[in-house]
């Protein structure tokens, strides 16, 4: 969004959002980051977020395409301009950083080069993000640009039909991240439908939105704790549920923080790059002799954020570096135009 458009609250939720993810990828799933076992509160808090981190992401690109929906003939300007935003960062930090951590020592997950080297095509690591939501804005774009989503029952039909995929099998083959697609579809369809009843919603949830999602969480804190299989099935009617109405429910609280604007403000890079700087703080940190969880998730969490907003801030200085990492667009320069005189007859 531009600066004038920009929402506080959709801001924060995205500062919020990143918050969730890194956190998570610091400590890491069941054997991985910060090698956490069962029993401990940070495993517990890394599991319990799993039906939210991901679908309010989404939710937020579906609020945010729902404001720039296309109009008319323009698909094709569209299209291009989510190759650059998602595909190229996706061939141009996704697949170098699968080869660098399948032939890097020390890292937790197992990753072959073959499979790091077709890691665009086959989902490796948290990159499947970018091809999941480049599916459904062509999707999504498609129907829009053919007239399919004039009207709110079509939108509300279409969230019916995400709804009903997202229930059935996953794919066997996972394409393209087709399989994350179908996961992320119906979350992303809420937001647009949160964006064309934004005002409803802070009007009736604007008090008890907090207390609904605080509410949410401290379930699948109990949850988590207590058995931690009932809460790892993302694609699940729980997890529908549980996901758009904690989504549902922290757009209507209204919330809105100047740190996790800013936060929020680098959320791209963070996306892209954290994982990057939360396994180099592991790798610092445990040179150094540190070995306790609440330092180790800390500082993992502190590198995670903080690395990509400077990354990003280098990056964007200079056009070639923010197309090929950040996916931003090149600024178009302004020719000089020759003055013709009219000459009067």
């Amino acid at each position: 969004m531009s600066s004038n458009k920009k929402s506080l609250e959709i801001e924060t939720l995205r500062g919020l959002a990143c918050l969730l993810l890194v956190l998570y990828h610091v400590i890491g799933p069941l054997g991985g980051g910060l090698k956490i076992d069962l029993g401990s509160p940070f495993r517990v808090i890394a599991d319990s977020m799993v039906y939210v981190r991901m679908p309010l992401f989404t939710f937020i690109s579906g609020y945010i395409y729902s404001i720039y929906k296309i109009r008319g003939n323009h698909f094709p300007s569209f299209f291009a301009g989510k190759v650059r935003r998602l595909l190229v960062p996706l061939l141009c930090v996704g697949v170098p950083f699968s080869v660098l951590q399948a032939v890097g020592p020390g890292v937790n997950k197992d990753v072959g080069v073959m499979e790091a080297l077709l890691s665009f095509y086959v989902p490796v690591n948290h990159f499947w993000f970018l091809q999941a939501v480049f599916i459904i804005f062509m999707f999504v774009g498609v129907l829009q640009w053919r007239g399919l989503l004039r009207t709110a029952a079509h939108v509300y039909a279409l969230f019916g039909f995400a709804a009903l995929v997202f229930l059935l099998p996953p794919f066997k083959v996972d394409a393209f991240g087709i399989n994350g697609a179908v996961y992320l579809l119906p979350f992303f369809v809420a937001g647009m439908i949160g964006q064309e009843k934004v005002s409803l919603l802070k009007q009736r949830l604007k008090v008890i939105g907090p207390l609904v999602f605080v509410l949410i969480a401290l379930v699948l804190l109990y949850v988590a704790a207590v058995d931690r299989e009932a809460i790892v099935d993302r694609r699940s009617l729980i997890g529908l549920l549980v996901g758009c109405v904690s989504c549902f429910a922290l757009l209507g609280s209204d919330m809105r923080s100047k740190w996790l604007t800013w936060l929020g403000g680098y959320s791209y890079a963070i996306f892209l790059f954290h994982v990057l700087f939360a396994a180099t703080s592991r790798f610092v940190l445990g040179r150094l002799g540190v070995h306790e969880e609440g330092v180790l998730v800390a500082g993992g969490l502190l590198f995670g954020l903080m690395g990509p907003v400077v990354l990003s801030m280098v990056f964007s200085r200079f056009n070639f570096t923010s197309v090929l990492f950040l996916g931003e667009r090149a600024p178009v320069k302004k020719s000089r135009q020759t003055v013709v005189p009219v000459v009067q007859a």
